[in-house]
C-alpha cells in the first residue's frame, strides 16, 4: 500500500523533471545551431526564418515562399557591392555554358521587337546560317505553336532555341517580301562564345585587343590574337577590359604571365577560410618586351 502511494507521488514528479530537462537540452542545441563561426549568436537568421514561417502560416493570401526567397536574395546581396550577384538554379546552366566557351543552339542573336522575336544576327558557320536564315527574319512559330505576344521574354526564347546538341527545333519564319510563313527544321549544334571581341592594329606598331570576359577559351583566343598582331608588326599593345565582369582567374593569370619575366608576383588570394596563395610568373611569356596599356572602368571586376 505504501509502495503504491510512493509511486503515485513520484511518477508525476519524474515526468515534470523529464520535461524540464528536455526543454533545457532543446534550448541548448537550438542556441548552438544559431551561433556563427566566431561563437556569436546570429539572431538575424532566426528572424528571417520566423518571418517566413509567419507569412506561410498566417498571411491571408497563398504565397510561394520559395519565390519570395529567390526574389529577396538579390536585394540582400545588393547591399554588398556592385559585383556580388545571385545566380539562380534556372540561370546557372546558361551562365556555365557561356563560361565554358560554347553552348548548343541554332546560332542566332535575337531581339524582341513589337511582340515578335526578330533575328538581328546569324552566327557564321552555325546551323541557322547553313539553312539560309537571315538577319531581319522574325520567328512567329516554334514547334508548330504560335510564338508571339507581349508576354514573351528573353528567357523563354533561350529555352526554346537552346538545347542538347543534335536535337531539332521547328521554326516558322516570317520574312520581308514573303507572304507565306517559311518552315525550318533546325538541328541544334555547338555555338562558340568568343571572349576576345576584337583585335586589330591601331597604327603601324600598336595593337588593340578587347576582352569581354574570362572563359575557358579566353587564353587560347588571346594567344591567337597576339600572334596575329605581332606578325603584323605589333611592338606595343592596348588591352581593353572595360565592362569585363571577370570569370576564370587562371585564364587572367596565364595572360599576365605572357608579359612578365620569371619570378614576378602576379596575384595572391587570401580569404577567411583559406591561407594566402601566391601566383608567380614562370618566365615563359612571349610578350615580355612589349609595352602595354590597360583600359578599365567601374564595371571591370574580379579577374579583370
Amino acid at each position: 500500500m505504501n509502495n503504491n502511494n510512493s509511486t503515485k507521488v513520484l511518477l508525476p514528479l519524474i515526468i515534470v523533471i523529464s520535461i524540464c530537462i528536455g526543454i533545457v537540452v532543446g534550448n541548448f542545441f537550438a542556441l548552438r545551431s544559431s551561433k556563427t563561426i566566431d561563437g556569436k549568436v546570429n539572431g538575424s537568421f532566426n528572424k528571417i526564418d520566423a518571418l517566413l514561417q509567419l507569412i506561410e502560416r498566417d498571411y491571408v493570401d497563398t504565397i510561394d515562399v520559395h519565390t519570395l526567397i529567390e526574389n529577396a536574395i538579390p536585394d540582400i546581396l545588393g547591399q554588398l557591392d556592385p559585383h556580388s550577384v545571385y545566380i539562380s538554379a534556372a540561370d546557372a546552366q546558361s551562365v556555365n555554358e557561356d563560361m565554358e566557351g560554347s553552348f548548343s543552339g541554332i546560332g542566332v542573336q535575337f531581339n524582341i521587337q513589337n511582340d515578335t522575336v526578330m533575328i538581328v544576327a546569324v552566327i557564321s558557320g552555325g546551323p541557322s546560317e547553313k539553312l539560309g536564315i537571315l538577319p531581319g527574319d522574325r520567328i512567329v512559330e516554334v514547334n508548330d505553336s504560335v510564338f508571339v505576344g507581349s508576354k514573351i521574354t528573353n528567357e523563354q526564347v533561350l529555352k526554346k532555341l537552346r538545347g542538347k546538341k543534335g536535337t531539332t527545333v521547328k521554326l516558322g519564319i516570317k520574312r520581308n517580301g514573303s507572304k507565306e510563313i517559311l518552315p525550318y527544321d533546325i538541328t541544334r549544334g555547338d555555338i562558340p562564345v568568343h571572349s576576345v571581341d576584337v583585335s586589330y592594329m591601331i597604327d603601324d606598331k600598336t595593337g588593340y585587343i578587347k576582352i569581354s570576359k574570362f572563359t575557358a577559351t579566353t587564353y587560347r583566343e588571346f594567344l591567337n590574337a597576339i600572334t596575329r598582331l605581332r606578325a603584323e608588326g605589333c611592338t606595343q599593345m592596348v588591352l581593353d577590359f572595360r565592362g569585363n565582369p571577370g570569370g576564370y582567374m587562371d585564364m587572367a593569370i596565364a595572360m599576365v604571365n605572357e608579359f612578365l619575366p620569371q619570378g614576378r608576383l602576379i596575384v595572391y588570394t587570401k580569404g577567411k577560410t583559406f591561407e594566402r596563395i601566391d601566383n608567380y610568373s614562370d618566365g615563359t611569356g612571349t610578350c615580355k618586351n612589349i609595352k602595354i596599356a590597360v583600359l578599365i572602368d567601374e564595371w571591370s571586376a574580379s579577374a579583370s
